[in-house]
């Protein structure tokens, strides 16, 4: 499966992600849902919180040139940031990054539920 059919079929098709992407973890893109824009910079700038996350409760965090505040994180494997109802996940695999960004239409609970159930599977191919 090419990653950007896992991006379409498995992220966005779902419902639960209203745009995602998936990148390296120096934050080049593998693939994303046409109209996100996450730049380069802002998955790297995130990727280097994942070893302390809650370095980024004093910065927040920008993506697609919008700036976010930190709810959550988990080292080396999640963090969330929202602005208003709408929100970012960002979920560590072994070699990339799933960032599934939700509207506020859909419950955060279910954006970062669709987008770890893709890492798992992910993290278990060694990806």
């Amino acid at each position: 499966m090419s990653w950007q059919a896992y991006v379409d079929d498995n992220l966005v098709k779902s419902g639960m992600v209203s745009a995602a992407g998936i990148y390296d973890l120096q934050g080049n893109p593998w693939a994303y849902s046409a109209g996100f824009a996450a730049q380069v910079a802002e998955v790297a700038a995130v990727s280097a919180h994942f070893a302390a996350p809650a370095g980024l409760a004093a910065t927040g965090a920008t993506v697609a040139g919008i700036k976010y505040m930190f709810v959550r994180g988990e080292e080396n494997a999640e963090i969330y940031v929202k602005k208003g109802a709408e929100g970012v996940y960002f979920f560590r695999c072994n070699t990339c990054i799933i960032v599934g960004h939700h509207n506020d239409k859909i419950q955060p609970g279910q954006c970062s539920a669709t987008v770890a159930k893709l890492g798992d599977f992910l993290k278990e191919q060694n990806i």
